[in-house]
């Protein structure tokens, strides 16, 4: 289930970090706000591509998916400020019900990446 930390954290506007990798095994990161996310049914997160041409080819090959979220607006461990480490399985999809809803709010898309979260990690 994703953390209600996590939830929170995407209230407010960030940056995160979405890792993959080759097949020769170098990570590749791009980057997406966290207000394009969406928190979908079953630890899934929704979110729209315009571009992202490497990353759709590397989880072709390799579906682990690395995020790294964070807020400086929201009380962390040990002081203001929360982040975390999630670790999932990421594929695009071009149809369907998670393509329409992306696409009725973000109408540039040309896919939708969904990931399926596996494991949440906070690291702040």
């Amino acid at each position: 289930m994703v953390p209600t930390l996590v939830k929170e954290i995407l209230e407010h506007e960030g940056v995160i970090a979405i890792v993959t990798q080759s097949k020769e095994a170098k990570p590749h990161l791009v980057n997406t706000w966290n207000s394009y996310i969406v928190v979908g049914e079953d630890d899934t997160f929704m979110i729209p591509a315009g571009r992202m041409q490497i990353t759709e080819k590397n989880l072709k090959k390799n579906k682990e998916v690395l995020l790294s979220l964070g807020s400086k607006e929201v009380q962390g461990r040990f002081s203001k400020g929360a982040g975390f480490l999630i670790e999932g399985e990421g594929e695009f999809v071009f149809t369907g019900s998670e393509f329409e809803q992306m696409k009725e709010r973000f109408t540039w898309i040309r896919a939708a990446l969904l990931i399926r979260c596996t494991s949440f990690t906070q690291t702040l």
